[in-house]
């Protein structure tokens, strides 16, 4: 279970804690949360979405204990993160996006991290609380501001 969600459940810790380390140590957090609750899993929902949901529950909380969000060295960790791309170009492409992520509210760098996770409306809006057609609203709202925040020549004042 952790082996497949191990990816998703690491951008989660990178999208609430921009800090490489400290996002080991909310990886490890959760991977306990995730063993401590097990036996609560009752199938309901898809269990990767029970997993992100754990993770993301775990990520508030270790987030408003430890305050650490306000650091910004997301960039500088996105480029020793391992590189799947298979071109320079596409890696560029990469730091760019998450650069951009780094900029978003907290609650958006979440839905945006399950979103790349190619998680459907649905699966995020029972891992964030929320109905699927706020999801949805929020979902293109994130990826507007996103594109605004990677082409500074169409960049609004008020950003």
């Amino acid at each position: 279970m952790v082996a497949e969600n191990r990816a998703g459940i690491y951008r989660i810790c990178l999208a609430y804690l921009h800090d490489r380390s400290w996002a080991d140590d909310l990886y490890q957090e959760i991977l306990l949360q995730l063993w401590s609750s097990l036996d609560r899993f009752r199938g309901e929902a898809k269990r990767s979405t029970w997993v992100y949901r754990v993770a993301v529950n775990t990520a508030i909380t270790y987030n408003a204990l430890h305050r650490r969000s306000s650091h910004q060295e997301l960039p500088d960790a996105i480029q020793h993160l391992p590189d799947d791309a298979t071109g320079k170009g596409q890696e560029q492409q990469m730091q760019q996006l998450y650069a951009a992520i780094a900029q978003l509210a907290e609650q958006d760098r979440l839905i945006i991290s399950l979103v790349l996770e190619d998680l459907s409306y649905k699966e995020i809006a029972d891992i964030t609380g929320s109905s699927v057609t706020n999801t949805g609203v929020r979902i293109n709202r994130i990826k507007a501001r996103l594109m605004k925040l990677m082409n500074p020549e169409n960049r609004e004042d008020e950003l």
